[in-house]
């Protein structure tokens, strides 16, 4: 492990947070662009809307493949080679000559970009040390969590000026830096033969365990909540502001830069989880993300700044929840800590994934008939992940009274 006082750290936090940006904003960017698609290919925005989820499904599945390989390979070495073969599915995806190819080869993208993030929060299990985790694993969240807001603003601003492909152009030309400075990484903790060779069987006992833990099964049916929330809130949002509301290109950039203020809670969750533990500080994001998104839907007609505000809370409570759930999810795993993170991944990109099909369905109802039912969905799983822990706490008590 590197030592916390020295700069490898510092360099270690920073590129994995600053990659975590760049990767995962590949969900976020196809929101601003569904006009220049659907004039692309001649399609509408409900067909462009499976592009996104395309991604997200694969992104999903990719979470449980890169996860599981993980632990048998080095993850270091797993973090470059599939930051390589994603610039190169990047660069096709801007080549794409039909809807089809575009759809496929996004799928694809998604796929190979599930190769960073659960391996970068198993890979700061072998170089942080423990007490440290709970704040490197916070800057990570906000990275990834600040690609919804720098993704959409780096692709509007892109295409309106030089047009959608340039945008898989530019994030091509990142992807090769970021390669480049990711060989100075610290390596991680080398395997065991005994690790490398395990067999299906030993990754079928995992999941057979994890399976079996109440608490872990709500974590991940909250987990799903999360980005679903947060990339169907985004994509009515977009609708909202140019169709309904016919906002300028200037003002819808300013109300995704004030987004970002929201993410800055995730720099605290770090200390607030050692404060409190994960499961209050994840129901407390549940509570204040709904409490937004209400926000959003009773001020959709009120003064713009008194709006943008209700959607900096909706962003804070999302920026809470997330560090908290992969925290407490880590635990809930113990031994078998990389599958499940992995699993993480899967259920919250599966909620992504039906982000946009949600806000196509519920959009025709209203911006604020949107807001209301995700806001309904994400207190049903602070009530669910409140009940776990509380369950889980009386069981444990319950059990010392017998030992």
């Amino acid at each position: 492990m590197i030592d916390l006082k020295k700069g490898p750290l510092t360099y270690t936090a920073t590129v994995l947070t600053v990659t975590g940006i760049a990767v995962v904003s590949l969900l976020y960017v196809l929101i601003p662009l569904v006009p220049y698609i659907s004039s692309a290919f001649a399609v509408n925005a409900s067909q462009t809307a499976w592009a996104s989820s395309a991604f997200s499904l694969a992104f999903a599945v990719g979470n449980v493949f890169f996860g599981t390989l993980s632990d048998r390979v080095s993850k270091k070495r797993l973090i470059i080679a599939g930051l390589v073969l994603l610039t190169l599915c990047t660069v096709f995806v801007e080549s794409a000559t039909s809807f089809a190819a575009f759809i496929s080869l996004r799928a694809v993208q998604g796929f190979l970009a599930a190769s960073f993030p659960p391996v970068a929060l198993a890979y700061v299990s072998d170089v942080i040390p423990p007490s440290h985790r709970p704040t490197v694993i916070s800057y990570m969240s906000s990275g990834f969590l600040l690609a919804g807001v720098v993704g959409q603003i780096f692709a509007a601003e892109v295409a309106a000026a030089w047009g959608w492909e340039t945008v898989f152009a530019l994030l091509s030309a990142v992807y090769v830096v970021l390669i480049v400075i990711s060989f100075w990484l610290p390596k991680g903790r080398e395997r065991s033969a005994p690790v490398q060779s395990e067999t299906r069987a030993a990754v079928s006992d995992h999941f057979r365990v994890l399976v079996k833990i109440p608490a872990l099964l709500v974590a991940y049916a909250a987990a799903m909540s999360i980005l679903m929330s947060f990339v169907a809130m985004y994509t009515g949002l977009n609708e909202f502001a140019v169709q309904r509301l016919h906002l300028s290109a200037d003002r819808i950039l300013l109300i995704r830069l004030a987004g970002m203020l929201g993410i800055m809670c995730t720099l605290f969750c770090g200390s607030w989880i050692r404060r409190f533990g994960a499961p209050r500080v994840l129901v407390a994001g549940f509570f204040v993300a709904a409490a937004g998104l209400a926000g959003e839907a009773v001020l959709s007609n009120a003064p713009m700044p008194v709006f943008v505000a209700a959607t900096v809370v909706f962003v804070a409570g999302i920026a809470t929840a997330v560090p908290s759930i992969v925290f407490r999810i880590g635990m809930l795993g113990a031994s078998a800590r990389g599958m499940a993170i992995a699993l993480y991944g899967f259920f919250v990109f599966v909620g992504a994934s039906l982000g946009p099909i949600i806000a196509n369905m519920l959009m025709p109802l209203g911006f604020a008939a949107l807001c209301w039912t995700l806001s309904a969905i994400l207190l049903a799983a602070a009530a669910g992940t409140a009940w776990s822990a509380k369950r889980a706490s009386r069981n444990e008590g319950t059990a010392a009274v017998h030992t």
